[in-house]
């Protein structure tokens, strides 16, 4: 669990492109990808974790699911940008590369290029973090 409490919006990649919500958001559900979310936290959740201004969390692929003005985002992986390990995300992005190559059936390949898509995102968050210190 990242954050569990109001936000003012909610920004996040998904498989049909960046998803901007809002307060009132239609019911929905689609894929997220590989990237970044984007929430501007607020009320007595965001004030208890010491929450203010937008934040910034790095996802791996999972689901979003927006029902009766609640929003859920389930993903396999979910990472700060200050806790990502740059280097060992460069490394990841190596090996991916590497199978890629490698990679015989379309199942493998598409495993792989996830793999990649993952530590690109998480190379991008890491070089994020940088620029906001």
């Amino acid at each position: 669990m990242v954050y569990d409490g109001d936000a003012l919006s909610v920004t996040l990649p998904t498989t049909e492109g960046s998803v901007g919500i809002l307060a009132q958001h239609s019911n929905l559900i689609m894929a997220v990808i590989p990237g970044t979310i984007e929430y501007v936290p607020y009320g007595k959740a965001a004030q208890e974790a010491g929450l203010s201004g937008r934040q910034t969390i790095i996802v791996s692929d999972g689901l979003l699911k927006v029902e009766n003005g609640e929003v859920m985002i389930l993903v396999d992986t979910a990472e700060r940008p200050e806790d990502i390990d740059e280097a060992r995300a460069r490394r990841a992005e190596e090996q991916a590369r590497e199978d890629l190559k490698h990679a015989n059936t379309n199942r493998d390949q598409a495993m792989v290029e996830a793999e990649l898509s993952r530590a690109l995102s998480r190379i991008k968050g890491a070089t994020k973090k940088h620029r906001l210190k």
